[in-house]
């Protein structure tokens, strides 16, 4: 049992209810010795439920109080600092940061109002794709905040921008195929392939290790994934299979994918300048579209597509559909000048 344990313990009071008790100095100023005892009730009579409310209450003494009025740029660091770590992001909040910092960093939070935001969009040089996640990630610190108690609960607000529509942006197997002949280092090759193979994310891919490959079977279990990013188990085909093999006889690591004998947190620098020398305009994750739109070309059903996305059918419809051969060829068939002759019963 922790100190904080011994320290913080479960009475029950005769009328039923569990309470939460502890001692400590009535005025340390003046007497450290005599103490008091404190209290604080967990609402139940249930032993379970109480001591959950006890290790609830116990890690709720380490968060620490803000100042009286805590400004925005307060909420942001502490929000980055304390649940950034936390998250795959760490890099794009700080990135985030450093515009929203120097706008809301002395504002305090009852300052934020859909004017302000809007404000903030028109002062802004960046796109609006950029805008929103900025200030999404403002909205989360404050959320974060709210949570922890440091600030009363915040409003709705209303963004200053529209998100832009997707790009529908995919590369022929003539591109990737350049890719893949101008990649000088061995990891770039086999990251692109990898990608076009799977269709698996960027970080699924840097992150697997070999235990994670069944030879004898042929599968790759891309584990389970973060949040509502859902991994998969993949067959390999020819391709990678050869291509795992030949990498496994060299491999320095523990990961599939590594260079100078190191795994890697990130591919996007090495992938934009293989894609400025190629001519090409495409990013790591523009493979996993690629992968995605040759399955819907190629006739693949949207289910077996969503299953190895990781994704919900609807989405994959909604996103890939426009690419299958027979979208809306039955609707727009139904629309002939000729109708068709009436089933006979």
């Amino acid at each position: 049992m922790s100190r904080d344990s011994d320290k913080y313990r479960l009475w029950k009071h005769p009328i039923g209810t569990i309470y939460v008790i502890w001692n400590e100095p009535s005025d340390p100023a003046a007497n450290r010795f005599k103490r008091q005892t404190k209290r604080v009730s967990t609402g139940t009579t249930d032993w379970d439920e109480a001591e959950q409310f006890r290790a609830q209450f116990i890690a709720g003494l380490s968060n620490a109080a803000p100042q009286a009025e805590p400004t925005i740029g307060y909420l942001l660091e502490r929000y980055r600092n304390e649940h950034g770590p936390t998250t795959r992001c760490l890099e794009t909040i700080d990135y985030h940061l450093k515009a929203l910092l120097p706008f809301f960093g002395q504002l305090l939070p009852s300052h934020v109002t859909n004017k302000l935001l809007i404000q903030y969009a028109s002062e802004s040089q960046n796109s609006s794709g950029t805008i929103l996640r900025q200030l999404r990630t403002l909205s989360a610190a404050m959320h974060y905040a709210e949570g922890n108690k440091w600030i009363g609960p915040v409003p709705r607000f209303a963004m200053p921008v529209s998100a832009p529509p997707p790009r529908d942006l995919w590369l022929t197997r003539e591109q990737v195929g350049l890719l893949i002949e101008k990649a000088k280092s061995p990891h770039i090759r086999l990251f692109i392939l990898f990608a076009v193979s799977t269709a698996a994310r960027s970080g699924a891919i840097l992150e697997l290790t070999w235990q994670q490959i069944d030879f004898e079977k042929r599968l790759i279990d891309f584990g389970r994934g973060w949040g509502k990013k859902r991994r998969s188990v993949v067959p390999m085909n020819e391709d990678v299979y050869t291509a795992l093999c030949i990498a496994k006889e060299l491999a320095q690591t523990d990961h599939v994918i590594e260079f100078n004998c190191k795994p890697l947190n990130s591919i996007k620098g090495a992938f934009r300048k293989l894609c400025k020398e190629a001519n090409i305009e495409a990013s790591p994750h523009v493979l996993r579209h690629t992968a995605a739109t040759w399955l819907v070309m190629d006739g693949v059903p949207l289910r077996e597509v969503a299953r190895l996305l990781g994704n919900s059918e609807k989405m994959v419809e909604e996103v890939y559909g426009k690419h299958s051969p027979d979208y809306l060829r039955r609707a727009v068939n139904a629309l002939s000048l000729k109708k068709p002759p009436a089933l006979q019963l």
